[in-house]
């Protein structure tokens, strides 16, 4: 009962290092509302969250995750040495020692927001769908016909890798990873990891046939991005400046995922670049003012 119910699945302290007032309790943020988008200042309290979002039921009783995910993973990457450099913005101190912490987070991240949640249900019912075009091995099938036929399962599947990082150490060894310092601020979202293609390389790790090579994208806050490829490379670790279009073309993509996924609730950004992005989105600009800009989409 003393369980908090409003569960934030992307971290207050994450979202502070985009913070814009000087006590780091407000982001600047697209939210979407319907057909329309505002962009304001928000408060980082009220954004992120959902009521009840991990939990699940056990033998006809809730039970709760939230208080596990904040004592055993947030807060102690939020009072890491990591963290400190972040915050402070000394993104360009990052190195091969903080390699453990940011590992954690950005795998983390990737699998605790309702969009990883909705994702495993969608492949699950592609998986249950005889005319589905997408091509699954017998052990997929079965695997997610278990979660097609119990959806309580899959929530306790969700709230496990949520809640714990045992299942992302075997993957460790073959994580390279790169922080890119940015000339331009970078925008993040409440779903604030997102996958970009790579290019095809014999080193890559893919777990599954078929499978398309890609990178998992964290930014960091607006002034770094970390990037993680399962490779066998021998350089692990880099940290180095990215040119201005390389900026502008993540910024522009993390504006289409915001646009096309509807689990993508707000994107966080300044305003340079934005209106003309979200025209391109394609959203039309309605009205803009000095605290508010309003888009409506086509």
């Amino acid at each position: 009962m003393n369980e908090p119910r409003d569960h934030h699945y992307v971290p207050q302290f994450y979202l502070r290092s985009f913070a814009v007032d000087p006590e780091r309790l407000k982001v600047a943020t697209v939210a979407k509302n319907g057909e329309m988008a505002v962009w304001a200042v928000r408060s980082i309290e009220g954004i992120g969250f959902e009521r009840d979002l991990y939990v699940h039921m056990q033998r006809g009783t809730p039970v709760s995750v939230e208080t596990t995910i904040n004592a055993d993973i947030e807060t102690p990457l939020s009072k890491s040495d990591t963290w400190q450099k972040i915050i402070q913005g000394r993104e360009d101190a990052l190195d091969a020692s903080d390699k453990p912490n940011l590992y954690a987070l950005i795998r983390h991240l990737n699998v605790r927001t309702p969009h990883a949640l909705t994702t495993t249900m969608e492949l699950a019912a592609m998986a249950a769908d005889p005319d589905s075009t997408m091509e699954f091995a017998d052990e997929e099938r079965a695997f997610y016909a278990s979660l097609h036929n119990n959806p309580q399962k899959a929530q306790a599947l969700f709230n496990a890798q949520a809640s714990s990082l045992g299942w992302a150490e075997r993957d460790y060894r073959n994580a390279r990873m790169t922080v890119y310092r940015s000339p331009i601020p970078l925008r993040t979202a409440t779903t604030p990891v997102m996958s970009l293609k790579v290019p095809e390389h014999r080193s890559l790790v893919l777990p599954l046939p078929g499978m398309t090579p890609y990178q998992l994208v964290l930014p960091l806050s607006p002034a770094a991005i970390l990037t993680l490829v399962q490779a066998d490379f021998e350089d692990e670790f880099r940290n180095r400046e990215i040119p201005l279009e390389v900026a502008t073309y993540y910024n522009q993509s993390r504006t289409g995922v915001f646009a096309k996924f509807d689990t993508v609730r707000h994107m966080v950004t300044d305003r340079e670049g934005l209106v003309e992005t979200m025209t391109w989105a394609p959203y039309d600009l309605i009205k803009d003012t000095p605290t508010k800009i309003v888009f409506r989409r086509r």
